[in-house]
């Protein structure tokens, strides 16, 4: 049961977003009084955040699928697997970010061990890409490559990137990575001919 009810939920937030996730609506799409729910879940809160782990899990998942070949092949293939596991379904990918806690809550260990996953996967499997940084700073270089591929996905699925950019999304995210693993970025600053060049190369 409560599969179904985190099933039912999914199917909201890809439909309608976290705005459409209710403890009433997942009910009624399972058949059972909201009461049930409360059962299976401490609060709607609860409910979001494992949803929410479930997509962090997911996307983990289509980064581990991603095949070989050199390490700037890698990059350019889990950029497009990033896009491809976000446009599937935007709106539940935007629960991930939209929702927010209480003042005072914080997530749960199990939520944050699944981010911790994420990114050092992420990190080992672009290992080769990052030369020989230290595991600390390939896990920040995940970590901005996120946070850059994130922000340039929000604006395309929200028809909005051509307010600041006349790039297709994917070309502008693939920029983004070429950058930052080939080591353009240096003490926070960007050397735009570096960049260009890395980015020709891939």
């Amino acid at each position: 049961m409560k599969q179904l009810a985190l099933a039912a939920a999914r199917t909201i937030a890809s439909e309608e977003g976290l705005r459409g996730v209710t403890v009433r609506r997942v009910a009624e799409r399972i058949g059972y009084a909201p009461g049930t729910i409360y059962n299976l879940f401490a609060n709607l809160d609860d409910l979001i955040v494992q949803v929410n782990g479930e997509t962090l899990r997911g996307l983990g998942a289509a980064l581990a699928q991603v095949g070989g070949g050199d390490p700037s092949t890698r990059a350019r293939r889990m950029t497009d697997a990033y896009f491809d596991y976000v446009e599937l379904a935007p709106r539940l990918w935007a629960m991930l970010f939209d929702h927010r806690l209480p003042d005072g809550v914080g997530l749960p260990d199990w939520y944050r061990q699944e981010l911790d996953r994420l990114i050092g996967d992420a990190a080992r499997r672009l290992g080769p890409a990052l030369g020989d940084r230290s595991p600390a700073d390939a896990r920040r270089a995940v970590v901005a490559i996120w946070a850059s591929l994130h922000g340039i996905a929000t604006l395309s699925v929200s028809k909005k990137l051509g307010l600041v950019a006349d790039v297709p999304a994917r070309e502008l995210g693939h920029f983004i990575v070429a950058s930052i693993v080939s080591g353009a970025a240096t003490d926070g600053r960007l050397n735009s001919s570096d960049i260009v060049q890395s980015y020709s190369k891939i």
